[in-house]
């Protein structure tokens, strides 16, 4: 037989009230996160765009290389600046706009990889601030989709048209699974210092008041 509510163990309902009371609070620091990893990711966005843009004029090839680039990154500008103009009127996204848009940059920068010849492009470059920023604003578990599916696109590109150097490839794979690591690992350690900061609030209330019912 099942025990009962009455025959539960006494203190069974603190420890349930503070087990929900850290989900509670885990789920409002993956809220604050994205919040404050919004400004964090366009940032980002618009030194990718910057940059991209810059090297495909420099290491332009042919022409119509020049203009598929261009657009590709033209198209990453558009989306971007509708993401600054909601942040700039104080109207933060939604989280599933977030997660598209963060997968519509490495799907871009895959491609601009591709178009300037995969493991000889410089271009992958760009996964490893996209990969810091989804580190901090992300959940690990998302991040680790996301640096997964980075490591599957840019590991067959470039096995593909640099299998001869297969010791430089998984030194820039090991690379951008490093970026992820740090920045998710800073993640749980801001939210280990939230908690406790909220801990010590807590317990600092709890006090006054007590010293006030005496």
């Amino acid at each position: 037989m099942s025990q009962t509510i009455a025959e539960q163990p006494e203190g069974t309902e603190p420890e349930n009230e503070g087990f929900m009371e850290r989900v509670s609070m885990a789920d409002a620091w993956e809220e604050e996160d994205l919040t404050y990893g919004q400004p964090v990711i366009v940032a980002v966005r618009w030194v990718m765009i910057i940059s991209a843009l810059i090297l495909a004029v420099w290491n332009v090839e042919s022409m119509q290389d020049l203009r598929l680039q261009i657009i590709a990154i033209l198209l990453l500008a558009v989306t971007n600046f509708y993401l600054q103009a909601q942040l700039l009127m104080k109207r933060p996204l939604s989280k599933h706009i977030v997660y598209g848009a963060s997968a519509v940059d490495i799907f871009m920068i895959s491609g601009l990889v591709m178009f300037q010849g995969g493991y000889w492009s410089s271009i992958y470059v760009f996964y490893l601030p996209a990969i810091a920023a989804f580190a901090v604003a992300f959940p690990r578990g998302l991040t680790a989709i996301y640096t997964a599916i980075v490591i599957l696109l840019y590991g067959m590109t470039c096995l593909v048209t640099g299998d001869a150097h297969t010791d430089v490839i998984v030194a820039r794979l090991l690379m951008i699974i490093a970026v992820a690591f740090c920045g998710s690992l800073y993640l749980q350690l801001e939210h280990q210092r939230r908690t406790e900061a909220h801990e010590r609030e807590d317990s600092f209330l709890q006090n006054i008041a007590a010293v006030n019912a005496d």
